[in-house]
């Protein structure tokens, strides 16, 4: 009977061992080269992610570090081109305030030399003021100072600079780099460094020249910045212990480092390092990038090591910030993590080991232990374990000793003891979950702000049980009790507890629990909160709470943006971390939603204001537009109609030959039709100066043929030179490609030029002449123009007078021509020029004569099949257009 029984265990074990033994082997050997392989991939692409992320956030600290150098020097230059403003203002005005500040006149000072510039020191004087001021502002600025060209006189703002020029031998402004940089650039520059005289230091300069209204040079207004400040900041900037930051210029020049010093004289020009000219390819690439306004982060070989390389332009003084930082420094942390990815993984290879030989001894155990015990237990067992699958979790199972048999069943029970009171606890985290998805979705649909902050501490009690509860939000640097909730029948006794804590706001850097909660970014709970020195004892008599915990508010960003306080006052029960851990929930979850109310009630606001302000401008640009239509109905039905009659009978009665006039009648009615005609000329120049300021002007742009148009116009005007000895001569060349231009429009250009250049000129020749030209736009980019010139030998006009042609009814020499007309010529000759993408000059000389030059854009059709002549080959005076006075300058 034993034989049988071994035989039948026997055979059960072998029959369970055969079944799971060679499925295990598999699975396991296919799992662990599975995890190698799982293991490898997450350290390589864990140690990547980790390295990219690094230079993602170096590229992000040069840019910010280049973002805030920018808007520095920005301020700096603002204040400089201020300064030189007011400056400008002073010039050629009476002193009208007389200072005994010291001022510097180059060698050195001298009583016959304050004597002889008196009159431009006193000027300077003027300009002290405001350079104390705006020096006072910028903490970034050591000093201020205005200096003219004429006697080298100079003006500080401090007069211990002045001291420390006497020092010297001798100091000109004239000759130092600021000031020679500053006129010959003719705009507002920032220099190389040098070394400035009055402190010793490398220093930069921001320079802004001065010019009178004739354009005379006048001096130079200047603010120095000490290099050492700017390299204090860039030691504090975090680039490891091996890294370092640097700036350089638009010639690839260093010009702050941190271990930079003055080496030479004040005298002598201070030579820095070039990038451009390094020995290391790598770096002198990056140096490219840098000089070419780029931004990025490089890695490079420098001195047998590999080191990254994170740059961005300034954009106001044209340099650049560098932040070099060893490469080992940068991937430190992801070799680390990638080497504790291993490690981790290494750990988890050889737990899935251990686990699959237990799996396989628990199983081999198992055999046996059926083999062994194949009783009514084993059945009782299968009942229990049906019972607890199909949902019944009171189900107990008997004690059924203290065998293997016995000991699973007392381990079943403890399963679905551990079961039972886990769905428990999964089941109140679920209704938790859904009283704060209920109170996110009733919260989200407020968008009152005061009822919003209202609600926030009554759902707190309502929902979640708390007795009282307080919301403080973050004002400025104090904190704020904004709203409370003490229960019903207790609003008396919340707005007393409200006013009690908002007499004195608590400050977010005190020591109470509320400043620690923002501080510290954690919930924390008060017991016993009469025994606590960090608790306001005013506050807590008007809450009278025993235990209460206090959780803070995030906001976008993660910032703190307020608190919230509860308790179980009426119940009496102490705070549990539980209740914390609930109310901290809540609290991150109801930051988002008041900052979205707080903004939509900003954004309502505005909206509403900016909605009326644009509603007001409509209606006034409405009638602006209504009344300047009716304006020109009116003159084109009141004034064109009579005169269109009136030019067309005395038309009639030139020409009628049945009834012939008397010559005294002739001469009268030839007046009538020439002012006649005169008149209606200078209503249509009304009108059209009227359609270009109303937006009405229709331009048909096609291809015109600029030789075509020329000659119809100068045979039209050829009639009013009859018995004048004036030659008119068309000098086009044959070969001028087409342009882009409105013909009509072209005709009127040109009619009017002629026309001027007849009017104002006695005797000799008027000639019309073109050429071809390349010009570079504002993009950047190289546009094809011709360039149209009407040139006359009359009477010309002064220089200072120039800038004045263009304007409207303006009349220079109105008394000399034989019709006086409207001033309007010329300013809508010049409108119609600029609509049509060209521009307009003059250049003139009194008493031989005026050149009138227009550009119109070659069409693209004819720009291959044009020659490119040199720029040149077209003189191209001062614009009065002041837009392209700045570019030409």
């Amino acid at each position: 009977m034993n034989a049988i029984r071994s035989s039948i265990q026997l055979k059960i074990l072998l029959l369970l061992l055969g079944l799971a033994l060679p499925p295990l082997i598999i699975v396991g050997w296919l799992g662990l080269s599975s995890l190698n392989i799982a293991r490898e991939t997450a350290v390589i692409e864990g140690t990547n992610g980790l390295r990219q992320q690094a230079t993602v956030n170096l590229r992000q600290r040069a840019a910010d570090k280049a973002q805030l150098y920018d808007t520095a020097l920005m301020s700096v230059q603002q204040q400089v081109e201020t300064v030189a403003g007011y400056a400008l203002d002073r010039y050629n005005m009476p002193v009208t305030v007389f200072s005994s500040d010291r001022v510097w006149i180059a060698p050195r000072p001298a009583d016959d030399l304050l004597r002889q510039y008196a009159n431009q020191a006193a000027y300077v004087r003027q300009i002290i003021p405001i350079l104390r001021e705006m020096v006072a502002k910028n903490p970034l600025v050591n000093i201020g100072y205005i200096a003219l060209e004429e006697g080298g006189i100079l003006a500080f703002d401090n007069e211990a600079v002045i001291d420390q020029l006497l020092t010297l031998e001798a100091f000109d402004p004239r000759v130092r780099p600021w000031y020679l940089k500053a006129r010959d650039a003719g705009a507002t520059v920032w220099t190389e460094p040098y070394v400035d005289a009055n402190t010793g230091l490398l220093a930069t300069t921001c320079a802004s020249p001065l010019y009178d209204r004739q354009g005379r040079f006048i001096g130079v207004v200047a603010f120095d910045l000490l290099l050492k400040t700017i390299q204090q900041d860039l030691l504090t900037v975090d680039v490891g212990s091996s890294g370092y930051a640097l700036l350089i210029n638009t010639n690839g020049d260093v010009i702050v480092r941190p271990d930079m010093q003055a080496d030479v004289r004040w005298d002598q020009p201070y030579r820095t390092e070039s990038l451009l000219e390094s020995t290391n390819a790598d770096l002198r690439a990056v140096a490219e990038l840098m000089v070419s306004r780029q931004s990025g982060v490089q890695l490079i070989q420098e001195q047998d090591q590999a080191s990254y390389v994170a740059f961005a332009p300034i954009t106001t003084a044209g340099w650049s910030v560098a932040l070099i930082v060893p490469a080992n420094e940068i991937d430190a942390p992801a070799l680390a993590t990638g080497q504790r990815l291993s490690e981790s993984q290494s750990r988890l290879w050889n737990q899935l080991v251990a686990v699959l030989l237990m799996i396989i001894i628990t199983i081999s155990m198992l055999g046996l232990l059926l083999s062994l015990s194949f009783t009514n237990r084993i059945s009782v067992l299968r009942e229990g374990v049906q019972a607890v699958a199909g949902g019944d979790l009171t189900q107990r199972l008997p004690a059924a000793g203290s065998d293997e048999i016995g000991q699973l069943v007392d381990a079943f029970n403890r399963m679905t003891d551990t079961l039972q009171s886990k769905i428990a606890e999964l089941e109140e985290n679920a209704r938790q979950l859904a009283t704060l998805n209920a109170v996110s979705n009733e919260l989200k649909g407020i968008l009152s702000w005061p009822v919003l902050l209202e609600t926030i501490p009554k759902a707190v009690c309502e929902r979640f049980g708390f007795d009282q509860a307080v919301l403080y939000l973050v004002d400025g640097d104090v904190l704020r009790a904004v709203s409370a909730s003490f229960g019903p029948g207790d609003e008396l006794q919340a707005q007393q507890f409200l006013a009690v804590a908002n007499a004195q706001p608590l400050r977010l850097d005190g020591s109470s629990v509320e400043a620690d909660v923002v501080r510290s970014r954690k919930a924390i709970i008060i017991d016993n909160p009469w025994n606590n020195p960090r608790v306001d004892k005013t506050k807590q008599a008007a809450s009278a709470s025993r235990s209460y915990v206090q959780a803070p508010i995030f906001g976008r960003n993660d910032a703190v943006i307020g608190i919230i306080s509860a308790d179980y006052k009426l119940s009496q029960r102490p705070v549990q971390a539980r209740d914390a851990a609930q109310l901290l929930t809540f609290a991150s979850m109801v930051g988002l939603t008041i900052e979205n109310v707080q903004l939509y009630n900003e954004l309502e606001q505005q909206v509403a204001q900016r909605t009326e302000e644009l509603r007001a401008a409509l209606e006034r640009a409405q009638l602006a537009d209504r009344r300047k239509s009716d304006f020109l109905a009116s003159i084109s039905h009141e004034l064109r109609t009579p005169l269109n009659a009136i030019i067309g009978f005395s038309t009639v009665l030139l020409d009628d030959t049945d009834q012939p006039l008397t010559p005294t009648q002739r001469e009268d009615v030839q007046s009538i039709n020439r002012n006649g005609r005169f008149l209606l000329h200078l209503i249509n120049e009304l009108l059209d100066l009227a359609r270009i300021e109303a937006g009405h002007l229709n331009l048909e742009i096609s291809t015109i043929d600029l030789q075509q148009v020329a000659s119809e116009v100068c045979d039209t005007v050829q009639t009013l030179l009859r018995n004048r000895p004036v030659t008119l001569r068309n000098a086009l060349p044959a070969m001028l490609p087409v342009v882009a231009a409105d013909s009509d429009r072209l005709r009127q250009i040109l009619f009017n030029l002629l026309s001027n250049a007849i009017k104002f000129t006695e005797r000799g020749t008027i000639t019309v002449s073109a050429q071809l030209y390349d010009e570079v736009n504002g993009d950047g980019k190289i546009e094809r123009y011709v360039a149209v010139s009407v040139s006359d030998t009359g009477i010309g006009i002064s220089l200072e007078r120039q800038q004045d042609i263009f304007g409207e009814f303006v009349q220079l020499h109105g008394r000399r021509s034989r019709l006086g007309g409207t001033g309007l010529g010329l300013a809508i000759t010049r409108k119609l020029v600029l609509a049509q993408g060209g521009r307009i000059w003059v250049d003139s000389t009194p008493g031989i004569g005026s050149t009138f030059t227009f550009t119109l854009p070659v069409a693209q059709s004819a720009l291959l099949a044009a020659p490119v002549g040199p720029m040149s080959q077209c003189h191209e005076p001062a614009s009065t257009d002041p837009l392209h006075r700045r570019q030409s300058r």
